[in-house]
C-alpha cells in the first residue's frame, strides 16, 4: 500500500463514500421539506376557498370538493355513542367529544362537538351531554384522519378516524365529519367548548428545508477543504521525510 495515494487508501475511500451518500440524503431531505411546504400551503389555499363560500345544507354536498365546506345538518345525536379525542386548546391538553348525528334524510354523520378539560377523560361526559331531540348544527367539513383498527371502540382516541368508529357503531358514518361551530337550540351549558378549525400556516417545513441545504452546502464545502489540509500535511510528511532520508546518507 506503500506507493498509493493516501485519498485512494480504503479508510478515504469510505469516507469518500460516506460524504456522496451525506449529501444525496440531505438534499433529499431539503426537497422533501418543500414539498410537505408546497402541501401545506394547498392545503391552506383549499380551506380559504372553501371557507370564503356560503353554507349549504348537508345533504347537497358530494366528492371531495365540499371538504372544509361550512354547512349546516338536521338531526339526532346518538347519546348511546360517544367517543372522545386527545386534543389541546390554547396550551392546556384535554378532549374533543365525538358524537353521532342521525340525520332526519338519512345517513349519519360524526361530530366533533368541542373541548373539554383534561378531567373528563370517560365518555359519556355528563357536563357536556348532547341536546336530545331535533336540532340545526353548523360546522365545517372535515377530512377524516388515517388511523389503526383496534379489537374494540376505545374510549380515547389519538385520531379522528370515522371508518374506525363506524366499524363498531350499528351504522355507517359519512367519510368526511363535522366540526362544530354552533347549532340550535344551543349548548346549554359551558361544555363542550366549540372550537375554530386548524390555523392556516405553513408551518416550519421551508426553514427546514434551509437548514437541510445549509447542512449541505457545509458538507460540500467543508470536505474538500479538509481533503486539501489533509493533503498539504500528507505533502510536509513526505518533504520531510525526503530531507530526513538526505541528511542520513550525507551522515554515512
Amino acid at each position: 500500500m506503500a506507493g498509493v495515494r493516501w485519498w485512494l487508501r480504503p479508510r478515504w475511500i469510505a469516507g469518500h463514500l460516506l460524504v456522496i451518500v451525506t449529501i444525496v440524503a440531505f438534499v433529499n431531505f431539503g426537497f422533501w421539506q418543500l414539498r410537505r411546504h408546497d402541501d401545506k400551503r394547498d392545503f391552506n389555499d383549499a380551506v380559504e376557498r372553501a371557507a370564503s363560500l356560503p353554507a349549504i345544507a348537508l345533504e347537497e354536498v358530494s366528492g371531495d370538493d365540499a371538504l372544509y365546506r361550512r354547512v349546516v345538518a338536521t338531526g339526532e345525536y346518538d347519546t348511546g355513542v360517544e367517543v372522545l379525542v386527545l386534543r389541546s386548546r390554547e396550551g392546556l391538553s384535554g378532549y374533543h367529544v365525538l358524537t353521532p348525528l342521525r340525520l332526519v334524510g338519512g345517513g349519519v354523520v360524526l361530530v366533533d362537538r368541542g373541548w373539554v378539560p383534561p378531567e373528563f377523560d370517560e365518555p359519556p361526559v355528563a357536563p357536556a351531554r348532547p341536546i336530545e331531540g331535533v336540532l340545526e348544527v353548523t360546522g365545517y367539513l372535515w377530512p377524516s384522519e388515517e388511523g389503526s383498527m383496534p379489537d374494540s371502540l376505545p374510549a380515547v382516541v389519538s385520531r379522528i378516524d370515522t371508518s374506525v368508529i363506524g366499524a363498531f357503531t350499528p351504522y355507517p358514518l359519512m367519510g368526511p365529519y363535522l366540526l362544530l361551530q354552533a347549532q340550535d337550540p344551543e349548548v346549554p351549558g359551558e361544555l363542550p367548548v366549540p372550537v375554530e378549525p386548524p390555523e392556516a400556516s405553513l408551518g416550519p417545513h421551508l426553514g427546514y428545508a434551509g437548514q437541510w441545504f445549509l447542512f449541505t452546502a457545509v458538507v460540500v464545502i467543508g470536505y474538500p477543504i479538509l481533503l486539501w489540509r489533509t493533503s498539504r500535511s500528507q505533502s510536509a510528511r513526505v518533504r520531510a521525510s525526503r530531507r530526513s532520508n538526505t541528511t542520513d546518507a550525507r551522515e554515512s
